[in-house]
């Protein structure tokens, strides 16, 4: 006969397991009343166990109350004894029991329940007594216990030195900062020291961007490996110096040390602004405001604002990263990308007059005394002034040719001016991404250009010019092209102060727009002064399938001639022109680069060979069999 069974009883829940009406598990439980003071009075903690499954619930809830019942006793245990204070470890692990309590508990004296509770406090009174704590707890042992009177003024001075740190980093700034106080006197006396960081040479503290960037500078100079050398940090020394005075200025002469987060922010957003050809001194200080303006006419181009930010950015970081001058870099601020400006200032840069040709020409590295000053000699001092002169290309161009691009194109032999694909090794970059042939002049065939193109190929080199110069990969990893990649290192020979080929022989100043690039200028003014006098070989159009050139003129206006620029300039063009016309002859061109004045010292000039091998001897052929070994380009 079958019975009744009989039925379990359920266990009830314990007293700190609760359920909300959603039918979720909460964990609860009461603080200790010898606690609740020191908590600003809270009664319990409660927590969600996140599952509707009571078994669950259950395990998750035993964990908590083992952790939680632990800490409680120990803090009783510490507040019955009259303990003087928590140690950093109990403190930690209380907090994060207890995520709901309010900031900062004071655990120096537990307070009577019926004590009146405290009022709120703004947050600025809350990091006050946050900081005030770390450096209890620094000078003490302890947090809680009282500042001895005699440790008072010490505590006031590190409460001084750390008010540019954040909270969260006290405790392991307060320490170093304790030392810098102690080995420097300052702690009886307590004169005015501000500083950022506590952990840099004393020797440096009042070092400015422009004296970082100096020691960075000698860094670099004592750095054998390849990838230092100033080339890597904002192209010529000159350009390179400016830039050091410039940010200094943007960071109102202020010692790195003292610069806070907002200093730092507050020159960034200035460089954006920093005028044209600004003088930046350092002594007397230029004001910021003589530097900077709000005429976006009057603003540096977006190139040269890139290349400013970009190298106040390198300086920031080695002050950070080298000389623990401050905490901040570049990473933590709002540094937007500087969009590119188009205004109507022209283009800077001025053409060589006939006594800077004369001059280049006459040189050391075409006749005269070797210079005792330069061990060493490359065929790119020879050749690339030269190719300058009778293409009107860009240095860029010039520098970064390979052998196979001398070619020979309808029975002449031309230069082929043109990119690498995107991405490629040390690729080649045009301006316009568009190839352009130029045919070789006959002078500088005359002086052995050719025979020297087939010794390169001969030693299997890749690059024509390639002995001395180096490639200098693009700042923004990400860019396909570099437009500057193999000129950095020919623009410091030529350009850079004080020792740079132009600035030795007086053509090259300060500020005045001539460089190597001005060989350009030159072509340009030399074939539009031939076209004033009336030559038809020397069109517009046909100087701008030479240089690269678009200009407005053409971009607008249909051209009704049987020769327009087909190469880079994009020139307008009849309807069948567009879709037809292959562009201006190579003969064309010729007939118009032959139009070019030649200068009397390149007249005088007799060979490659004669001119410069001869002369350099050893010290070409040592310079270019180093070269080649450090940084082989081989075919």
């Amino acid at each position: 006969m079958w019975g009744i069974a009989s039925v379990p009883t359920m266990k009830p829940s314990p007293s700190y397991l609760t359920r909300n009406r959603h039918g979720t598990f909460y964990f609860r439980i009461v603080i200790p009343r010898p606690l609740r003071a020191l908590l600003h009075g809270q009664r319990e903690v409660r927590r969600t166990l996140k599952t509707d499954s009571e078994r669950l619930a259950r395990k998750r809830a035993r964990q908590y109350v083992a952790r939680y019942e632990a800490i409680f006793d120990k803090v009783v245990n510490m507040v019955e004894r009259d303990e003087l204070g928590l140690t950093e470890a109990d403190y930690k692990e209380l907090m994060e029991l207890l995520p709901d309590t309010k900031p900062t508990p004071d655990f120096s004296s537990p307070q009577d329940e019926n004590q009146s509770a405290e009022p709120i406090l703004s947050e600025k009174e809350i990091e006050a007594r946050q900081r005030r704590r770390e450096v209890e707890r620094l000078l003490t042992g302890a947090y809680g216990r009282p500042i001895p009177a005699e440790l008072e003024q010490v505590a006031q001075r590190l409460l001084e030195l750390s008010r540019t740190y954040q909270s969260t980093e006290l405790r392991a700034i307060l320490p170093k900062l304790r030392d810098q106080l102690a080995l420097s006197g300052l702690a009886s006396t307590a004169p005015a020291l501000i500083t950022q960081r506590p952990d840099f040479d004393l020797a440096i503290a009042k070092w400015t961007l422009y004296d970082v960037w100096k020691h960075q500078l000698e860094r670099d100079k004592a750095d054998t490996s390849e990838k230092g050398g100033q080339a890597n940090h904002g192209g010529t020394y000159e350009e390179s110096e400016r830039r050091a005075r410039v940010m200094t200025v943007l960071t109102q002469h202020k010692a790195v040390s003292q610069l806070t987060k907002r200093d730092w922010q507050a020159a960034y957003d200035a460089a954006r602004k920093v005028k044209v050809h600004a003088v930046a001194s350092l002594n007397p200080p230029t004001p910021i405001d003589d530097l900077t303006t709000d005429t976006p006419e009057q603003m540096l181009g977006h190139e040269a604002t890139r290349a400013l930010i970009g190298a106040m950015k390198d300086i920031q970081k080695h002050a950070a990263s080298i000389l623990d001058l401050t905490t901040i870099t570049p990473d933590e601020l709002v540094i937007k990308p500087v969009q590119e400006r188009k205004t109507a200032r022209t283009r800077g840069g001025k053409a060589f007059t006939n006594a800077d040709i004369e001059a280049i020409f006459s040189g050391y590295i075409y006749r005269g005394e070797l210079p005792a000053n330069r061990t060493k000699a490359y065929p790119f001092w020879f050749w690339l002034p030269l190719v300058g002169y009778f293409t009107g290309a860009r240095t860029n161009e010039i520098a970064q040719l390979d052998t196979a691009d001398i070619r020979e194109i309808d029975g002449y032999p031309c230069f082929d001016f043109c990119p690498d694909a995107p991405g490629a090794f040390e690729a080649k970059r045009v301006k316009t991404e568009e190839a352009r042939q130029v045919p070789i002049h006959p002078r500088l065939i005359e002086l052995g250009f050719l025979d020297y193109v087939e010794s390169q190929r001969r030693a299997k080199q890749k690059k024509l010019f390639g002995d001395g110069l180096a490639y200098l990969p693009p700042r923004n990893e990400d860019l396909d092209h570099n437009k500057e990649g193999w000129a950095k290192s020919a623009s410091k020979f030529f350009n850079e102060a004080p020792k740079g080929y132009l600035v030795e022989i007086g053509v090259h100043k300060a500020h005045d727009g001539k460089s190597l690039y001005s060989f350009r200028h030159t072509l340009e003014t030399n074939l539009r002064n031939v076209r004033r006098d009336g030559k038809q070989n020397a069109e517009q159009h046909l100087i701008d399938s030479i240089t690269g050139h678009a200009t407005e003129e053409q971009q607008n206006t249909f051209i009704d001639k049987t020769v327009t620029d087909a190469i880079s300039g994009r020139a307008a063009r009849d309807m069948g022109g567009l879709h037809y016309d292959e562009g201006a002859a190579i003969r064309h061109k010729l007939e118009a680069l032959k139009l070019l004045p030649i200068p009397e010292a390149i007249l005088r000039l007799t060979s490659y060979h004669v001119d410069f091998v001869e002369r350099f001897g050893e010290r070409l052929t040592k310079s270019i069999n180093s070269h080649r070994r450090r940084r082989p380009r081989l075919i």
